[in-house]
């Protein structure tokens, strides 16, 4: 019964009500319906000659004709306002706007319940059925294995009394239906790895491929075409020799074999009770999920366990002799001074990957770094407690480069004398880094206010009393000319003592 045959039958009720001389309040009270409709209908069924004793109408005819009930009802300002806009209406919804954008879009202000009484009124909001038809995803045996994550339930930690999510990688060969279930903290790189690796071993094999979506531990950029993938993930793949098939973004459907395995997994933990551990969580689903494996499945009708057993195990390739060592990874910005933070250590990377997220991958020997899934460059890790940052010298720019070099300070002192030039090729030999840089640079400095050869030779005297640093080569080239004919006249001779100490003593008091 549509909505006029039931509005006919309230009316015939009411006119019948009306004729056993009830009053407004009795029917409203004996039938659900209002004063104002009683009171309408009375004067139609009056006009109509109901009440002075003409018959009504054999049922189901309608009591009133339908000029008299006014089937076409006076539209409400609401309605009035919207259909000055139909046109624009239907165009956005074959745009295929959302009607909560429609009515934020609209040049007139009205509720959404009246939009939306419009739409239906003026069949705007059907939508033709989409019709296609659907093929069937085959994997042959050993093809792949599909991947999802799921949350399985929030638990409360019973050491800490955190709230946590316990997730859940799942499994499914793609021929025998055959399921592996994980319990996770987390989706982290590690963490996934050493899943699959625990997969891997569980079935005695490994797939032609993982099918999977595309969480940020396989890629780092999701593509309709070409994915890319994690530097750590791919290292995994070729490591086991499997093809990695990241599916485009929002296409769920192509690996419904392990969507549709999610809700069954949180139905078979349900009765769990009480979280006590994940391990303990771990071995009741292990049990659960061995006994889903020896039912018939509802599509195959075959048990998984058997398909996998008889038609895939022998199809999986031979897992590789050495498991995967699972390496440290991170994901970090490059700082403004060009180095990226990697486990409480500093390393420079070129100054155009200043402010980019770069990916890091760390062995005990070496940190490689990765963007966009392509090596930049390769440190090797620091391990030393005072040093922090590892910073190569073709990051920096050319005037910071040739001070890092120590052929140009050499080359400049031996263009001022060849005790010079000893004098900085020994300080340079001390190791002390920017102290002693400082120091050569105040020697080299002293030809602008001495000559050359006043230079050299007290470059000559402070070598000789074993003083290396330009205080030494400031005293000694300051000496007088007393001074300098005393060293003349000691140099050489066995049983004079050296003039050069007593000149010394004299300068340090």
């Amino acid at each position: 019964m549509n909505h006029f045959m039931r509005k006919c039958a309230m009316d015939r009720k009411i006119v019948e009500q009306l004729i056993l001389k009830k009053s407004f309040n009795e029917i409203e009270r004996d039938l659900p319906v209002g004063k104002k409709r009683v009171k309408k209908i009375h004067d139609l069924a009056k006009a109509m000659g109901y009440l002075d004793g003409k018959p009504l109408p054999t049922y189901p005819e309608s009591v009133f004709d339908p000029p008299a009930i006014g089937t076409k009802v006076a539209a409400s300002i609401p309605d009035q306002l919207l259909m000055e806009h139909i046109d624009w209406i239907k165009e956005r919804l074959e745009f295929g706007w959302k009607r909560v954008t429609i009515i934020e879009e609209l040049p007139v202000k009205v509720a959404p319940s009246s939009f939306y009484r419009f739409l239906k009124r003026h069949n705007l909001e059907k939508k033709e059925p989409l019709v296609r038809v659907v093929p069937e995803i085959i994997h042959a045996p050993g093809e792949s294995l599909l991947l999802d994550w799921g949350k399985l339930c929030d638990v409360i930690d019973p050491y800490t009394g955190v709230k946590k999510t316990l997730w859940f990688l799942s499994g499914i060969m793609g021929h025998s239906r055959y399921m592996l279930v994980r319990l996770v903290w987390d989706n982290k790189l590690s963490m996934t790895l050493n899943t699959l690796e625990s997969m891997f071993n569980e079935i005695g094999g490994v797939p032609a491929k993982l099918t999977s979506d595309n969480p940020k531990c396989f890629a780092t950029e999701a593509s309709k075409f070409e994915p890319i993938l994690n530097p750590g993930f791919e290292r995994f793949c070729s490591h086991y020799g499997v093809i990695a098939e990241l599916l485009p973004p929002a296409d769920p459907e192509k690996k419904g074999k392990v969507e549709r395995s999610v809700p069954y997994i949180r139905r078979l933990y349900e009765a769990h009770g009480e979280f006590v551990s994940i391990e303990d969580s771990q071995s009741y689903l292990d049990k659960k999920v061995i006994f889903a494996n020896e039912r018939k499945h509802g599509t195959t009708r075959l048990r998984p366990i058997d398909v996998f057993l008889q038609d895939e195990a022998m199809t999986l390739k031979d897992l590789p002799e050495t498991s995967f060592t699972v390496e440290e990874y991170h994901t970090g910005k490059v700082r403004r001074d060009g180095h990226v933070r990697f486990r409480g250590k500093y390393y420079s990377l070129s100054e155009e990957y200043v402010g980019k997220d770069v990916f890091i991958i760390g062995t005990s020997s070496s940190v490689e770094i990765y963007y966009l899934g392509s090596l930049i460059e390769t440190h090797s890790r620091l391990t030393a407690v005072h040093q922090s940052k590892s910073t190569k010298r073709h990051h920096l720019k050319s005037h910071e480069q040739t001070m890092t070099e120590n052929s140009i300070y050499l080359e400049r002192a031996g263009k001022l004398g060849p005790h010079v030039h000893e004098m900085v090729d020994w300080i340079l030999k001390k190791g002390n880094g920017f102290v002693d840089l400082r120091s050569i640079w105040g020697i080299l400095n002293l030809d602008k206010d001495h000559s050359k050869e006043k230079l050299d030779l007290a470059c000559k005297h402070a070598l000789e009393c074993d003083q290396l640093g330009y205080r030494a080569v400031l005293r000694f080239i300051t000496l007088g000319p007393e001074e300098e004919k005393l060293i003349k006249k000691s140099s050489g001779n066995k049983f004079i003592r050296d003039a050069s100490e007593y000149i010394q003593q004299k300068l340090l008091n």
